[in-house]
C-alpha cells in the first residue's frame, strides 16, 4: 500500500494544472461527442431522405474534422492552444443547437449543417492529448496523454445516461432533447480551457526538419498507420453498431446505449495505465497487443447474435483502439520537435481523420447493402495494413 502511495505521489509531482484542466475539459467534450455518436445514425435514419444516408451526417463530421485538423494545428502554433480550443467549444455547441432545431423541423439539410460545425469543433479537441504533453517532463508524456484520454471513462457513463433520459424529452421530436443537452454540456468545457497556460511553441524561420524527412522515419510511419488504421476500424464498426442493434436486431434503445457505453468504457479505462505500460514494455509491444485485440473482435463480431455478444465485440474493439491510438500518438509526439508541432501534428491528424471519415461514410453504406457479417470481414484488409506497417518497422 505504501508503495502505491509513493508511486502516486511521484506521478503527481509531474502532474501540473494544465493536465488537470485539459482532462476536466475532455470529460465534457467527450460526453458531448458520445451523445452525438450514439444518436446521430439513429436520428439521421428518421429524417434522411434515403436509408443509406442515415450515417452521412456522422461521416460529414469526420470529413470536416479531417479538413480542419491541419489549419487548426497551424492556428494553434500561431495564436496558442487556448484561443483555438475555445473556438472549437463554441462551434460544437452551436452545431448541437442547430441539430436540435433540425430534428424539431425534420430538416435533414440543417441537421447536416449542424454536423459540419460539430466536425470543425471536434478537430480542436483532438489536440487536448498533444497539449497535455507540452508542459510535463518527456519521461511522463505518455502518462499525461493517457490521463487526458482517460477522462473519456467518465464520459462513458454520462453520455449514455443523458442519451437515455433525453431521447424523448421533446414531444414528437425523438432525440432533439439529446442534442440540446449535448450543446449545453459542451459549454462547460470552456470553464476549464480558459484556465490553461501553455506557451506558444517557438517558431523558427526554417521550422525544423523537412516534412518529408520526418514522415519517412520508420517509427513515424508505424505511429501514423497504427493510430489511423486503429481509429478507422473502430469508427467503421462502431458507426454501424446502433443500426444493427436497433434496426436489424430490434433491441431496445436501452440495450443500444448499454453496448455503446461499455464500448466507450473499454476505449478509455485502459488510459489510466496505458502510458505506464508503454514505459515498461515499449510502445511496439502495446501496438502489437492492440492488433491482437482487433483480430479477436472480427471473430466475436462475426458470430454475434445476442446483446451480450455484441457488447463483448465492442468492448474488445474499445481496448484495441486505446492501445493503437495512444501508442501511435505517443510515437508521433516523441519524434516531433517543438517547432515542428504545427505541421507534424496537423498532418498526422489529417491522415488519421481522413481514414476515419472514409470508414464512417462506408459503414452506413456497407451495413445497408452488405449486412453486418460481410462488413465485419471487410475490416480485415485495414488490419493487415497495420500488421505490415509494424512488421516492416520491426525489421528495420
Amino acid at each position: 500500500m505504501m508503495r502505491l502511495f509513493k508511486n502516486l505521489a511521484k506521478f503527481f509531482e509531474y502532474l501540473n494544472k494544465n493536465v488537470f484542466f485539459l482532462a476536466s475539459a475532455q470529460v465534457f467534450s467527450m460526453t458531448a461527442m458520445n451523445i452525438n455518436i450514439i444518436t446521430t445514425g439513429l436520428a439521421g435514419f428518421i429524417i434522411a431522405p434515403y436509408g443509406w444516408l442515415s450515417t452521412f451526417p456522422l461521416s460529414l463530421q469526420f470529413i470536416l474534422t479531417m479538413i480542419s485538423t491541419f489549419p487548426c494545428s497551424i492556428l494553434m502554433s500561431k495564436y496558442g492552444r487556448k484561443k483555438i480550443f475555445l473556438a472549437g467549444i463554441i462551434s460544437i455547441s452551436f452545431g448541437g443547437f442547430l441539430m436540435t432545431i433540425a430534428l424539431i423541423q425534420r430538416n435533414f439539410n440543417i441537421f447536416c449543417l449542424g454536423s459540419i460545425f460539430l466536425g470543425i469543433g471536434h478537430s480542436s479537441s483532438l489536440f487536448y492529448r498533444y497539449a497535455a504533453t507540452e508542459t510535463v517532463p518527456k519521461s511522463v508524456q505518455p502518462k499525461a496523454m493517457s490521463l487526458v484520454l482517460s477522462a473519456g471513462l467518465i464520459a462513458a457513463f454520462l453520455g449514455p445516461y443523458i442519451y437515455k433520459m433525453s431521447a424523448d424529452l421533446v414531444l414528437n421530436s425523438l432525440y432533439a432533447g439529446s442534442y440540446f443537452l449535448m450543446a449545453i454540456i459542451q459549454l462547460i468545457a470552456a470553464f476549464f480551457i480558459i484556465r490553461i497556460e501553455i506557451p506558444i511553441p517557438p517558431i523558427k524561420k526554417r521550422g525544423g526538419r523537412k516534412t518529408i524527412e520526418i514522415f519517412k522515419n520508420p517509427s513515424m510511419i508505424r505511429g501514423v498507420i497504427s493510430a489511423a488504421g486503429g481509429y478507422g476500424i473502430m469508427s467503421y464498426l462502431m458507426t454501424a453498431t446502433p443500426l444493427q442493434i436497433i434496426n436489424v436486431c430490434k433491441y431496445s434503445i436501452s440495450e443500444n446505449a448499454s453496448i455503446i457505453q461499455w464500448h466507450v468504457i473499454a476505449m478509455f479505462a485502459p488510459s489510466f495505465f496505458t502510458g505506464s505500460l508503454i514505459q515498461r514494455f515499449s510502445v511496439e509491444r502495446i501496438l502489437v497487443t492492440g492488433i491482437l485485440f482487433y483480430l479477436l473482435v472480427v471473430v466475436v463480431a462475426f458470430l454475434a447474435n445476442t446483446p451480450d455478444q455484441y457488447l463483448l465485440a465492442l468492448f474488445l474493439l474499445g481496448i484495441g483502439w486505446n492501445f493503437l491510438y495512444i501508442g501511435g500518438s505517443s510515437l508521433i509526439v516523441s519524434l516531433t520537435k517543438p517547432e515542428e508541432q504545427g505541421r507534424v501534428q496537423g498532418i498526422s491528424d489529417l491522415i488519421i481523420f481522413g481514414t476515419v471519415s472514409i470508414s464512417s461514410l462506408s459503414a452506413g453504406l456497407a451495413h445497408y447493402t452488405l449486412g453486418w457479417d460481410k462488413m465485419v470481414i471487410y475490416s480485415l484488409p485495414i488490419m493487415l495494413i497495420i500488421i505490415l506497417a509494424n512488421m516492416i518497422n520491426i525489421k528495420k
